[in-house]
C-alpha cells in the first residue's frame, strides 16, 4: 500500500505515526509549507521522525499512490481539490478529504473530481489524534467510502461508514462540534458565575448529581421532552440568571441564547397545551416541523 498526505500537519503527522506502527512503510508527504521560515522546521522535523519522504511538488507527491489524505485548512479543501486534478498528470487513486469543511464544499470537491475519474471520501474525525491516531474514530461517507474500507482494513484503523453521499461524514462532525464547542462555551459561563459567587463546590456537586445519574440518551430525552411542558417557566427561570450574571459584570451570552430558545419552544407548544409530556425529543422536533409548516400556509 502506498499513501500520500497533502498537508503534513498535527492530522497528517499523528497518523502517519500510527499508520508506520501498523506496519505500513510507503509513506509520503507534501505540504506547501514546507519551506516556509516559521512553519517549515516543524514540518521537517514531524517528517524526520516518522520516517517519511517530503516531496518538493504535488505533482510528485500524486505520481505513485494509492490514497491521497487531503489534510489542509477548510477553508483551502476546494480550492486544493483544484489544484490536484489539474496537476494530477492523468495519475488516478483515492480521494480522502479529512478537513473540517461543510458538506456543500464536500460535495463539490466530489463532483469535480468524479469527472475525472477519481473516487472520493468524505472522511470527519471524531476524538484526539494526539490520543488515538490512526485509530481514532472516523466517520466517511462519498463514493470511495467502500474502497476506504477495503484498503485501510489491514491497518486497524477505526472507520465507520455513514452514507454514500459526500457531506454526510462532514455534517456529523460539524453538528457534533454545535454541542462539543457549545458546552465548553456553557462550562465557561457557569463556572466564572460559580466562582463569582462563591458557590463552585456546590453548584458543580449538584451538575454531577444530576448529570451522572442517568445515560446521555435518558437526560437528553427528559430534559428536551420536559421543556415542551415546561418552556414558558423555564425561561422566566433563566430570565432571573441573566439578571444576575449581568450584575456581577458576567457575560451572559449563552444563557440568553438558552433563553431565546425556550421561548421560541414554548410558542411552539401552544397547541399541544394540556396533553401529555412528549415521548421523545424527536417528537418535539416534529412540533417544529408542524409549526413551520402551518406558518407556510
Amino acid at each position: 500500500m502506498k499513501i500520500g498526505f497533502l498537508g503534513f500537519g498535527e492530522a497528517a503527522f499523528e497518523l502517519s505515526t500510527g499508520l508506520k506502527e501498523e506496519g505500513l512503510q510507503s509513506i509520503q508527504a507534501f505540504d506547501v509549507m514546507a519551506d516556509d521560515e516559521t512553519f517549515g522546521p516543524k514540518i521537517k522535523d514531524r517528517a524526520q521522525r516518522v520516517g517519511i519522504e517530503l516531496k518538493t511538488t504535488l505533482t510528485e507527491l500524486v505520481t505513485d499512490i494509492e490514497v491521497l489524505f487531503v489534510a489542509v485548512p477548510a477553508s483551502k479543501a476546494l480550492e486544493v481539490s483544484k489544484n490536484v486534478r489539474d496537476q494530477r498528470n492523468g495519475n488516478t487513486f483515492l480521494y480522502v478529504d479529512v478537513s473540517a469543511s461543510t458538506p456543500k464544499v464536500k460535495q463539490d470537491i466530489e463532483a469535480g473530481l468524479t469527472e475525472d475519474g477519481i473516487a472520493f471520501v468524505d472522511a470527519a474525525m471524531l476524538g484526539p489524534l494526539p490520543v488515538y491516531k490512526h485509530k481514532v474514530p472516523i466517520s466517511v461517507s462519498g463514493n470511495g467510502t467502500d474502497e476506504l474500507i477495503a484498503k485501510m482494513e489491514p491497518y486497524h484503523m477505526n472507520i465507520t461508514p455513514v452514507g454514500k453521499r459526500a457531506g454526510d461524514a462532514s455534517a456529523v462532525k460539524l453538528i457534533r462540534s454545535v454541542f462539543m464547542k457549545g458546552l465548553v462555551g456553557l462550562y465557561l459561563e457557569t463556572l466564572e458565575a460559580s466562582e463569582a459567587f462563591n458557590v463552585s463546590e456546590e453548584v458543580l456537586s449538584s451538575l454531577e448529581n444530576t448529570m451522572d445519574s442517568h445515560s446521555f440518551i435518558d437526560t437528553l430525552n427528559r430534559l428536551v421532552t420536559g421543556s415542551a411542558v415546561h418552556a414558558e417557566r423555564r425561561a422566566f427561570e433563566l430570565s432571573g440568571s441573566i439578571e444576575m450574571l449581568q450584575e456581577a459584570g458576567i457575560n451572559a451570552n449563552l444563557t440568553q441564547a438558552a433563553k431565546d430558545r425556550l421561548v421560541e419552544l414554548a410558542e411552539v407548544s401552544v397547541p399541544y397545551q394540556g396533553e401529555e409530556k412528549p415521548d421523545t425529543w424527536k417528537q418535539v422536533l416534529t412540533r417544529y416541523e408542524l409549526s413551520k409548516s402551518d406558518e407556510g400556509k
